[in-house]
């Protein structure tokens, strides 16, 4: 009877292990969502960095350059994006996020401070 108790008390362990490693395999990267320099700016589509809110999505950045898929990602401390935006060619971005901050270098320009939108 111990036996079959450990066998099930085994079975469940990898069970667990199971949910938890999909769970955190599922687990949004902190750059994911919506941000903006400020809090006014959260449900604009501007023209410049600082009157268009930032959607970011797995697979994807919404800014006031347009619409741009992400292609090559690495992570460091920040999230390193080779970002393919149509005719506009590939974009060089940087998403550092840090809780509800991220600073965000586009294009080698002037890096963005942002804070994530509500």
């Amino acid at each position: 009877m111990k036996c079959l108790q450990r066998v099930g008390c085994a079975m469940s362990a990898v069970a667990v292990s199971s949910v938890l490693a999909m769970s955190s395999a599922l687990a949004a990267e902190a750059f994911v969502g919506r941000w903006a320099v400020k809090p006014e700016v959260c449900g604009a589509r501007g023209e410049t960095p600082q009157t268009a809110a930032l959607v970011a999505t797995d697979n994807s950045l919404w800014w006031f350059d347009g619409y741009c898929s992400i292609g090559k990602m690495y992570k460091l401390k920040a999230v390193y994006v080779q970002a393919h935006c149509g005719p506009k060619g590939d974009v060089s971005v940087t998403l550092d996020a840090q809780g509800d901050r991220m600073k965000v270098t586009w294009n080698r320009a002037k890096t963005e401070e942002m804070r994530r939108c509500p």
